[in-house]
């Protein structure tokens, strides 16, 4: 309803809690509490509850349920969000383990992606439950890296719960309910409106311990998400990259303002007081003499086919063949315009 959002929903009630009661109170009533208007008690005497009824009907035609702020279901983190929803509309199950919300660029770099999937892994095997958007970039990256190592994650939308997007995104929505749970504040049938995703992202921090940025641009949706987690007493870690990178102006912007600057998984466990997990150092396959020549002309950063075959000596077929046996043995990823870097 324009004009009246969660926290007047919340002093309204506080004062009427019998919901049914709400279109019988004259105006004057209404206005007893702050920042109702004459124009918005006349519009809550004429709502049409059908709406609302029609959005649960809707809701358990695909096994979502809807809590309310009042619910013991509801998370406590959120609640404690000065302008929670007023309810979350659910798919899954939300587990009381901590979390932290990872975001980033909708076109990661090479390098942002291999930096979540190196990050968000360790972050999963420490027990730190993942939250995002389900948005294109590190969003699905974190999600994806997740379900992947049998971590927990929470993917809220911008849409109603019922929409897929982006819609590539279905085969990893459908992995995420089997062990996470998808959650939006809109009713089912609500468009990914380009409105919506700064109040989803009121919600990503507010699952959340704290907020980790992998990549963001000048005007990016996760730069918007870590002030959010700032006014709401959250801690903000930011990954720096290079200078000249615009991937890596809203990191750098970030850390100039306090942010955390994370070189490792342990930045993020030790700001929260949890143990350093330790990890199995993962060693290096077999490799043939040739592959071997080849893999230490590989880096982190992405290199071209071309430039390997001019510092390698070798002509493009062996070298096709060397790259595609390193890619077997998981000792390199192959990224788009035939660049290689080390996994």
């Amino acid at each position: 309803m324009k004009g009246i959002g969660p926290g007047k929903i919340r002093a309204l009630l506080q004062k009427y809690p019998n919901t049914d009661c709400l279109s019988k109170l004259n105006a004057s009533d209404m206005m007893q509490v702050r920042g109702i208007t004459r124009e918005i008690a006349n519009s809550i005497k004429m709502m049409d509850v059908s709406i609302g009824k029609q959005s649960l009907a809707d809701a358990e035609k695909i096994n979502a349920r809807y809590i309310t702020y009042w619910d013991d279901e509801f998370p406590d983190s959120l609640k404690r969000v000065f302008d929670s929803p007023i309810g979350i509309y659910i798919i899954g199950k939300l587990k009381d383990i901590p979390k932290l919300g990872v975001v980033g660029s909708r076109k990661p770099t090479p390098y942002g992606k291999l930096t979540c999937n190196n990050l968000t892994e360790k972050l999963v095997k420490s027990n730190l439950g993942i939250v995002s958007g389900l948005a294109r970039g590190i969003d699905s990256l974190a999600h994806g890296v997740a379900v992947k190592n049998g971590g927990y994650t929470i993917a809220v939308m911008g849409c109603g719960i019922n929409i897929c997007y982006p819609p590539e995104n279905r085969s990893l929505r459908e992995k995420i309910i089997e062990t996470g749970a998808i959650i939006s504040e809109f009713p089912p049938g609500t468009p990914p409106d380009s409105t919506n995703f700064p109040k989803r992202n009121r919600i990503i921090s507010g699952l959340s311990k704290g907020i980790l940025v992998i990549e963001a641009g000048k005007k990016s949706g996760a730069v918007i998400t870590a002030y959010l987690a700032l006014d709401q007493n959250r801690e903000v870690f930011a990954v720096p990259g290079r200078i000249d990178s615009e991937q890596s102006y809203g990191c750098h912007k970030l850390i100039q303002q306090g942010a955390k600057l994370v070189t490792s998984v342990d930045d993020v466990l030790e700001e929260f007081q949890l143990p350093k997990a330790t990890f199995q150092t993962e060693l290096i396959p077999e490799l043939t003499d040739a592959e071997s020549d080849l893999f230490k002309f590989i880096s982190n950063e992405a290199v071209h086919i071309d430039h390997l075959c001019n510092i390698s000596g070798k002509d493009t077929p062996e070298v096709l063949t060397n790259l595609l046996q390193l890619e077997l043995k998981g000792c390199i990823i192959q990224l788009p315009g035939k660049n290689f870097t080390r996994r």
